[in-house]
């Protein structure tokens, strides 16, 4: 077989990217050396439960929090509250006393941990490096309920998916609330120092009642582009001595799963499977952690939202949600999406190394997979391929070296291989703050492949592949004015097997330019954004794929109300045709009381019918309600329905509905009731090709679910699964299961 050799990267790019490092400092951050408080140390570790007493926290240094930085900038704030900072050489210990004068307005429900985000909640961002990169998120609502997260902030990332292992508390009273943390520092990653480290640290209080009030302890300017920045800077932590910092998490999973043939009625019992696996997590050192998983257990316990697919030619996205694969994910970001680990569908091992030394972050994994399967993208749709039960080797390193204040150079290698097939990716990327308020983006990609018989037949693919890539986007942002210059040249051949790519073979420019005006106090706005956006699209021959012109509007008002517009028209290829798309959409919600959340998505437009070439009028709307009935169960109600027509006559309804019912316990425990349908009424006889004029599909789940913190869990539950086509007249169940999932973070 013959492979194409490696051709330079695109030499403008490059030599780009070369000059703007060489005009930067060629130096590791220089951030603040002095600091705003420090943080003492302590010898007695203060009672996690939320009531904060002055013995116990007599010793910690007190900041207060009482600038409002949104909706108003800096002002002070209407609502104070207090922290108290302290560490034992072991764990960061962290309080706060939050006022209310109304504490009966106090939102707090008893929720899973991660779903704080409309509650009343406190807590602390952690720069360990002080290097305004990457924080620490630690969040908890007035019941204890946690949030955890990792802060990307050369990327404009939050990543909730993280989760570390530490202890809250909450306490409401009469005058308000108080909340008390433990943070192992081992769950961190930072310099080791003989002498006080510098931290940057932030704290914050969300206070959402007529307008989501932000309060913090510093001012946030909005005339920057990084938020780390803005943080005061904190002294302590000197020669923290090293603990055994291992966590080694069992995990045993049983399931039995019945399966039904709807067309002959034969249903196929199995017996109880269960299987045992291991993770591993060792910090080397405070900032290098080894992870390593033996027969890992990746079943996927919630299920997914679903989401519409009908008349799309792309495919969707689905976020990673798996242990192994999100401690440490932060270290292989860049701005194309080049590691997207949930195409590792079934590894047998897993080992992976990330690490940040000075300027130098690093992370390097290495993996099995049984079941290889990648996307087929091209400039107007993408389409997703299996080997089978060929199984594949993976490989993925990635290293990024920190320049001046907040800029950065990277480089990302993914290898994936097995039988004769392979693909390989290589990156430099590049990062760079031109001003306070000017950011630009580079990312240049080549990458090799190779694909088996079976691969080139069904999909009309090359046996071999290597083609290039470059992005680059350039960014303004200040407090009035934000505007953005973006250019995508994907090659035809270019793959990115382990990442998310689903559309190669183009080039495409946007223009976007917009205009914020902001109010505090008692305006009736917060604030409006108007912008305008114009890109051009033509695939590699030269061929215009798309012109669009779009118009956004946003709006932010009373009762937490948002109403964001989308309005514009395109001239659009498709099949050897060019049509004109016209499209209007609106997306509102407000929060008319503490309990009640409401939304709507209404969508008409003038679109492409993919499927038979020609031009019709979609119709889409979309409700949407949460609702809290007490502190303990809450409804959770998201529909949305399409109706589309073309040439003036229905083409298809489509319905989408997915209803959760949660009874929270406690912090700890829930039950969960999940009932999903999706619905697409169709006309056959107005396709070119043969469809099935009734296609659902329905699916139920109860789950219980007991944490004691974020390794060590219970699951049991039970799932069910039906479709109806135009052979049945009622939904045929097909599939039902009972499983069992229990893992233990051992802490030796």
């Amino acid at each position: 077989m013959t492979r194409d050799g490696w051709r330079p990267l695109p030499a403008q790019i490059l030599t780009l990217t070369l000059l703007l490092a060489t005009l930067l400092p060629l130096a590791t951050s220089q951030a603040q050396s002095s600091s705003d408080f420090s943080i003492p140390r302590v010898t007695s570790r203060p009672d996690i439960d939320g009531n904060v007493g002055s013995q116990e926290w007599q010793a910690a240094t007190r900041v207060s929090l009482d600038i409002e930085t949104s909706p108003g900038e800096n002002i002070p704030s209407a609502v104070t509250a207090e922290a108290f900072l302290m560490e034992d050489g072991e764990t960061l210990y962290v309080a706060f006393i939050a006022p209310d004068p109304d504490p009966s307005r106090i939102r707090a429900f008893y929720r899973d941990r991660d779903s704080i985000g409309r509650d009343d909640r406190i807590g602390i961002v952690l720069d360990t490096f002080n290097d305004q990169r990457r924080a620490f998120e630690f969040m908890v609502n007035p019941l204890g309920i946690q949030f955890d997260a990792i802060f990307d902030d050369i990327n404009n990332n939050e990543d909730a998916s993280w989760n570390a292992i530490w202890d809250s508390a909450g306490v409401i009273g009469a005058t308000g609330y108080s909340v008390e943390m433990a943070i192992p520092l081992k769950q961190l990653r930072f310099n080791r120092s003989e002498t006080d480290q510098i931290w940057g640290i932030g704290l914050v209080r969300h206070y959402p009642r007529d307008r989501p009030y932000r309060i913090n302890n510093a001012p946030i300017e909005l005339n920057g582009n990084c938020f780390l920045c803005e943080f005061d800077k904190a002294s302590g932590f000197a020669n923290i001595e090293p603990s055994r910092n291992l966590e080694i998490i069992p995990t045993v999973t049983a399931t039995s799963i019945e399966t039904r043939d709807p067309a002959t009625g034969v249903t196929e019992r199995a017996s109880i499977d269960p299987e045992a696996s291991v993770d591993v997590r060792w910090g080397i050192t405070q900032d290098i952690y080894f992870n390593g998983t033996l027969n890992p257990d990746f079943s996927q316990i919630e299920a997914d939202s679903p989401q519409l697919a009908v008349n799309e030619t792309f495919s969707l996205f689905f976020p990673e949600r798996r242990t192994f694969f999100l401690d440490g994910a932060d270290y292989f970001n860049s701005y194309v999406n080049l590691v997207h680990t949930r195409n590792i569908a079934s590894p047998d091992f897993g080992l992976k190394l990330t690490g940040k030394s000075g300027a130098h972050s690093y992370g390097v994994l290495s993996a099995n997979d049984d079941v290889t399967s990648f996307l087929i993208p091209n400039s107007l749709s993408s389409s997703v391929a299996s080997l089978g039960e060929i199984g594949s080797d993976i490989a993925i390193a990635r290293y990024r070296y920190d320049v001046g204040n907040n800029s950065s150079l990277g480089t990302t290698i993914t290898d994936r291989r097995g039988g004769d097939y392979e693909n390989t990716v290589m990156s430099i990327d590049g990062v760079f703050e031109l001003t306070d308020q000017d950011t630009l983006y580079v990312q240049t990609m080549r990458s090799e492949s190779a694909y088996p018989d079976a691969i080139q037949t069904r999909y009309g693919q090359d046996a071999s592949l290597s083609d290039s890539s470059t992005v680059l986007e350039y960014t303004h942002f200040d407090r009035t004015w934000d505007w953005r210059f973006q250019y995508f040249d994907y090659g035809r051949d270019f793959r990115a097997d382990l990442g998310f790519l689903n559309r190669v073979d183009y080039k495409k420019e946007v223009y976007t330019v917009g205009r914020s005006w902001r109010w505090s106090g008692d305006s009736f706005f917060s604030r409006i954004r108007f912008a305008a956006d114009y890109d051009r699209t033509v695939d590699q021959a030269g061929k215009v794929l798309e012109e669009e012109m779009e118009y956004f509007i946003n709006m932010n008002g009373p009762l937490q109300s948002r109403l964001n517009g989308l309005f514009g028209g395109s001239k659009t290829y498709w099949n050897g045709k060019y049509f004109q798309e016209h499209f209007n959409q609106i997306d509102f919600g407000f929060t008319p009381t503490t309990n009640l959340q409401l939304g709507m998505l209404i969508r008409i437009e003038d679109v492409v019918d993919f499927a038979n070439t020609r031009l019709g009028k979609s119709t889409r709307y979309g409700p949407d309600f949460r609702y809290q009935w007490g502190e303990h169960l809450q409804f959770d109600f998201d529909y949305s329905y399409q109706e589309f027509k073309s040439d003036g006559e229905h083409l298809f309804t489509a319905r989408l509905a997915d209803l959760r019912a949660t009874y929270q316990f406690s912090s700890r425990s829930f039950l969960r009731f999940t009932l999903q349908s999706v619905d697409t009424e169709r006309v056959p006889e107005r396709y070119v090709r043969t469809v099935q004029r009734t296609n659902k599909e329905l699916t139920s789940q109860l789950l219980y679910s007991y944490k004691v913190n974020a390794a060590t869990r219970f699951y049991v539950g039970y799932s069910d699964a039906g479709f109806q086509n135009d052979s049945y007249d009622s939904i045929e169940r097909t599939d039902r299961a009972l499983f069992a999932k229990f893992s233990y973070a051992w802490l030796p």
